[in-house]
């Protein structure tokens, strides 16, 4: 679920119903997942899945801050593993969940899954400067694919690359104290 909705997109783009709304929601979902990537949630990587004896065990690369009885969603993680799990057994570095399915062995994943908090699911959707950095987001996106400012600049020079870390670093004000700084590494 996009943290804005079409018709805020659709308004501020002030393009009607020219473009099908499945269009104007795949901008608005990409503009919500990156700025969802950078916000401080409780979640943690997924680095390798196993069953054993319908008991399926989620290894963490660091130590997470979830505790048994919690739900976390999990993806990337493949389709027997994505989804909600309720925390059975906590360990540092790993937390089990019942899933009734046939012994799989040791999968490590590359890219990593994750495991995010359910109940944090909607905790930014009202967050006044989270909604503009995402909307801010989901116009410069638009521009890009679909208007004139992703082909030439001010100076009418080619920019292919306005969907570049700059574009990050003008909306990181408005994310100001609900960035996680881990996001910030690299």
């Amino acid at each position: 679920m996009a943290i804005i909705s079409i018709s805020e997109l659709k308004a501020v783009l002030g393009i009607g119903s020219i473009y099908s709304d499945a269009v104007v929601q795949q901008v608005a979902d990409a503009a919500s997942d990156i700025i969802l990537s950078y916000l401080d949630f409780n979640r943690s990587s997924i680095v390798g899945v196993e069953i054993t004896t319908n008991v399926a065990t989620f290894y963490t690369a660091e130590p997470h801050d979830f505790v048994v009885g919690q739900t976390v969603t999990t993806v990337g993680c493949g389709a027997t593993f994505n989804g909600s799990q309720v925390i059975t057994v906590r360990r540092a570095s790993s937390f089990d969940a019942a899933l009734v399915n046939a012994n799989v062995i040791l999968t490590p994943l590359r890219p990593y899954g994750r495991a995010t908090l359910t109940s944090q699911a909607a905790l930014f959707d009202t967050n006044a400067s989270v909604r503009e950095a995402c909307l801010a987001l989901a116009v410069d996106i638009w521009e890009t694919q679909k208007g004139t400012m992703g082909q030439q600049g001010v100076d009418f020079a080619p920019a292919p690359y306005r969907l570049g870390r700059s574009m990050l670093q003008r909306i990181m004000g408005l994310l100001g104290k609900d960035v996680d700084t881990n996001s910030l590494v690299g």
